[in-house]
């Protein structure tokens, strides 16, 4: 008679379908609850970055930590008030010329695509496209999006702030939600996780400071208007790896086009010479100390993350790679597949005696 009791390929088969379903049912989750990891993980970002900058403060000091967090908080607020009043008009009127410039150099540049058939063409297909939407409901959805855009950069710096002062309380609690044999292997790599984005945040501060104050003397000098905001933007958007350098060279190219065709060979050849320099002598350099990420890995993060949690989801994709790779590292690669390659030479070393 057959036996009633599933064999052990049914039995294989049945796990594997149930943790299929379990995957697909996580990566629903996570799509509905986008924005809330975003906002999450900029928190934990911006205290990594806190952490970092309090910790040595801490050791010269004999402080607690929270104290040193708090301080290296209220230090930053004055520097912020300070470059604000120092910097806050000449940014503010610049911001305000960029944006009424920017749609002259556009229309320009439309203007001297449109003299060929095919670049024609491409402005009428795109110019009836745009007309097809409904203008105030795209206003709507802008003036939504800014309000919104606000309200989640201020629960970040809260959530950052909470995080900051008491990292040990929010990662003991993720590992008590693990099996008590697993919580120090992954303690290890959340530690090792954390220090690697640390230095990585660090670098890039540094690298996005150096590009700004490069890409603003360099457009300064050869003459292209609002050099100060072009800088200020070429460092925010060197936050973004790979796609970040090639944004913030296009309002620059667009304001040099509008003075003529001279201004722009000569705004392309100082976006090209900051480039060439970013990626040959800072990025190595800062590389050598901090977290490195191969290009191709940090292209295919931002594409992975920005289908699956959108725009925000793209501001993040690096840092979220750089934690990524070293968990997989620690969890995988050197506890799984190295671990048991040792295992296996000694057995295979006492066969062979």
């Amino acid at each position: 008679m057959p036996s009633d009791t599933p064999t052990i390929n049914e039995r294989t088969a049945t796990r594997l379908i149930l943790i299929g379903i379990c995957l697909a049912a996580l990566a629903v989750l996570i799509w509905r609850v986008s924005d809330i990891l975003v906002v999450a993980f900029g928190g934990v970002v911006l205290a990594a970055m806190l952490r970092a900058l309090a910790m040595p403060l801490a050791r010269r000091t004999g402080w607690r930590d929270r104290w040193c967090v708090l301080a290296v908080v209220a230090a930053l607020f004055i520097v912020f008030c300070a470059l604000g009043w120092l910097f806050g008009q000449q940014a503010t009127s610049q911001a305000h010329e960029l944006g009424q410039q920017l749609p002259a150099a556009v229309r320009k540049v439309i203007g001297v695509v449109q003299q060929h058939s095919a670049g024609k063409r491409i402005v009428t297909s795109i110019r009836e496209s745009l007309g097809s939407s409904k203008t105030l409901a795209n206003v709507g959805v802008a003036a939504g999006a800014v309000a919104s855009a606000a309200i989640d950069l201020i629960l970040v710096i809260f959530l950052s702030i909470y995080f900051a002062i008491d990292p040990e309380l929010y990662r003991n609690g993720v590992l008590r939600l693990l099996p008590p044999p697993h919580r120090r292997r992954v303690g290890r790599a959340l530690d090792d996780a954390g220090q690697a984005l640390q230095r990585w945040l660090l670098g890039q501060v540094i690298a996005m400071a150096t590009v700004g104050t490069l890409v603003g003397i360099g457009l300064a000098l050869v003459g292209v208007p609002l050099a100060f905001a072009l800088g200020v933007v070429a460092a925010l958007l060197e936050f973004v790896p790979v796609v970040g350098p090639i944004l913030f060279s296009i309002p620059g190219l667009l304001l040099a086009f509008a003075k003529g065709p001279e201004t722009v060979l000569y705004a392309l050849m100082v976006y090209l010479v900051v480039q060439q320099v970013e990626g040959n002598v800072i990025i190595p350099l800062l590389q050598r100390w901090a977290a490195e990420l191969p290009p191709v890995v940090g292209l295919l993060a931002i594409v992975a993350v920005g289908l699956l949690l959108g725009l925000p989801g793209v501001v993040f994709a690096t840092p979220m790679a750089v934690v990524v790779m070293r968990l997989v590292q620690h969890l995988y690669v050197e506890d799984t597949l190295e671990n048991g390659r040792a295992q296996a030479e000694p057995n295979s070393r006492a066969m062979a005696k």
